[in-house]
């Protein structure tokens, strides 16, 4: 009895505000549903468009490693490229009668008959300087200077080597003679104490273009510098150069 006295003044103690009826539920039950709808809605997108980013992310990074694998599979093919053709230029060295002659010569001219700027004498017992007289070429000759900048001397052998093709009537002698004529500042100092120590030291004479080109690229390209092309090329990143980019500038290097 107590307990049903007691109910009775709790509903009396209620206002009508706090009666909630089944619609008035259903309609804030719906109302949340459709919120969190909405928030699962925007989530869902920002969920996607994160997925689409990292999938296109996925895209790029593959796409740079299969173009920096290329580059360096092209890299490897130049340098045995070179290889290959420094122990076929120097096969080409070994079996040249004309050679073979002066290294003969070399050797057995004793060293103190010998003056500064000494030639040996071909076969037909001429000095080789009055055999190829230079006379004035119809081109122009590059000027070298020398220095620490890789690429003026790499610009410089470059330009040598077109001259050689478009007129191969010179003679080996007066291609050196030739591309030592515009020599300047110190280029022009270090080929004349090259060539001064060569010859005291009893050393053959340099008689190739190809001989010069080896001995200037020893002194004026530094060992470690297709090995940073190589580094930079392995450090490459889309955006700051293009892989053709990187790869025209190693093919003008090599």
């Amino acid at each position: 009895m107590l307990t049903s006295d007691h109910k009775l003044v709790n509903q009396e103690n209620k206002s009508a505000a706090d009666i909630i009826t089944w619609r008035e539920y259903e309609a804030l039950r719906n109302e949340m549903r459709r919120e969190f709808r909405a928030h699962d809605d925007v989530l869902n997108e920002k969920v996607e468009e994160i997925s689409q980013k990292l999938d296109a992310t996925h895209v790029t990074v593959t796409t740079m490693q299969d173009q920096m694998t290329d580059v360096q599979c092209s890299l490897a093919d130049l340098r045995l490229a070179v290889e290959n053709s420094t122990a076929q230029h120097q096969q080409e060295d070994d079996d040249d009668p004309e050679l073979q002659d002066d290294a003969h010569n070399a050797r057995d001219a004793p060293r103190g008959n010998r003056p500064r700027g000494w030639a040996p004498l071909g076969r037909n017992g001429r000095g080789q300087d009055e055999e190829d007289g230079l006379g004035k070429p119809k081109f122009s000759i590059p000027k070298f200077e020398g220095g620490d900048d890789v690429e003026e001397y790499l610009t410089w052998e470059l330009k040598i080597e077109k001259l050689w093709s478009l007129h191969p009537h010179y003679t080996k002698d007066q291609k050196i003679k030739l591309a030592s004529s515009e020599f300047d500042g110190y280029a022009l100092r270090w080929w004349d104490a090259f060539v001064h120590n060569r010859d005291g030291d009893g050393e053959q004479p340099i008689r190739t273009w190809r001989a010069m080109k080896e001995a200037m690229t020893s002194r004026f390209v530094p060992t470690n510098y297709l090995r940073n092309i190589y580094d930079k090329l392995t450090l490459w990143r889309q955006g700051v150069k293009t892989v053709d980019e990187y790869y025209m500038e190693m093919e003008m290097l090599m």
